[in-house]
């Protein structure tokens, strides 16, 4: 049953409700992604937010894992930002190797499985559960045989192939859907996806920081002509390399992405907090979404958060064609296709700015309680 917005966000003044959230993110990184956003404004609001890390060990540290820095305060609760934080280290958990899907699966299985009393304690007093996607299907087992009477909620912010996940996650998906109480989309296209699933099915899209996106910031850049990219998910280095030997005269900021070999116009920025990367996308002249082609990705014109912040302070953006969706700003080439992307960049340095109509964090985050608690 999929529910159109519409019908399902009529307020019912949900308040004080106890929270568990489950992602492979950690609270207290730079890196910030939609679920940051939402626990921060469900705290604000009053709700009891937990905020549980998992897929963390030593492993991590040898991976460059932005959590390591985190290490010294692992397994045990913090409290930042009126939530609970907390990084579940164990002496291992399972990571993306060349063997056979079947012994992946039996691994996160052994993982899934190993203790941690303050996951069980939390999800045993939660009134609702939140399963991100990443490796947190494998856990939703667990979690409903301690707390029954919670709602689990899985938010599809990618769909597991797309995002890389190992198949097995996405099997364990499949067979848990009957534990789970209500799915919640970022993208309209993801639907289909969770068809079989015998549950609510609700597209709710990401929002935006109105108020912190909109503020003054003082420009971070020496010389005129800036383009911006930022994040590393499914990053295509080529069009990068492509773009900047085509338009020797910008300066390509790159901030969070891998690290690859760029002509020198390219200047690569470690991963850096919002309030720092703000003013890089602030005053640019053009953002870049140089995404990769991968299985499903059209959803992205819909889920794409770097697309989405550029959009609400009207800053033109380029980005492959799969994910323009129906944004004006936004300027689509084919991947691959190095005079389209050419093309599609000077149309953006072209345009005026001119800002989208965007919702805010808020709003995303009092939709959620609603359509899963109301």
């Amino acid at each position: 049953m999929n529910i159109p917005i519409s019908a399902a966000l009529a307020p019912h003044g949900v308040t004080n409700a106890r929270i568990l959230i489950l992602s492979r993110h950690d609270y207290r990184t730079a890196r910030r992604a939609s679920v940051h956003f939402i626990a921060q404004k469900l705290a604000e609001r009053g709700h009891d937010v937990a905020f549980l890390s998992i897929g963390y060990s030593w492993l991590s540290r040898l991976r460059g894992d932005s959590r390591a820095g985190l290490d010294p305060r692992a397994n045990r609760w913090e409290t930042v930002d009126g939530l609970r934080a907390y990084l579940w280290r164990t002496r291992w958990h399972p990571v993306k190797m060349p063997v056979p899907d079947a012994l992946t699966g039996w691994l996160f299985h052994r993982w899934a499985g190993m203790a941690c009393p303050a996951l069980d304690d939390a999800a045993a007093t939660a009134d609702l559960i939140l399963i991100e996607s990443g490796i947190a299907p494998a856990l939703i087992r667990r979690v409903r045989a301690i707390a029954p009477h919670a709602r689990i909620v899985y938010r599809a912010t990618d769909l597991l192939a797309t995002a890389g996940v190992p198949q097995c996650i996405e099997t364990t998906l499949q067979r848990q859907a009957r534990n789970i109480d209500m799915v919640v989309v970022v993208a309209r296209s993801m639907l289909p996806h969770f068809d079989s699933f015998d549950c609510p099915r609700i597209f709710i899209p990401h929002g935006v920081d109105l108020r912190n996106l909109r503020r003054p910031t003082v420009s971070p850049y020496d010389g005129p002509h800036n383009a911006v990219a930022v994040g590393s998910m499914l990053f295509d280095e080529g069009a990068i390399r492509t773009l900047a030997q085509a338009v020797p005269h910008f300066t390509f900021h790159m901030i969070g992405t891998p690290k690859h070999a760029f002509p020198s116009n390219v200047v690569l920025h470690d991963e850096m907090p919002f309030e720092r990367t703000l003013p890089y996308i602030q005053h640019a002249d053009v953002g870049i979404a140089a995404y990769l082609p991968a299985e499903a990705s059209a959803y992205l014109a819909d889920s794409s958060l770097k697309l989405m912040q550029y959009g609400a302070i009207g800053l033109p953006a380029i980005c492959p064609d799969f994910a323009v969706g129906e944004h004006g700003l936004r300027f689509g080439y084919r991947p691959g296709d190095a005079d389209g992307m050419v093309q599609a960049f000077a149309r953006a340095a072209q345009t005026r700015r001119r800002p989208a109509p965007t919702q805010d964090w808020g709003d995303v985050a009092d939709r959620l309680v609603e359509v899963a608690l109301g």
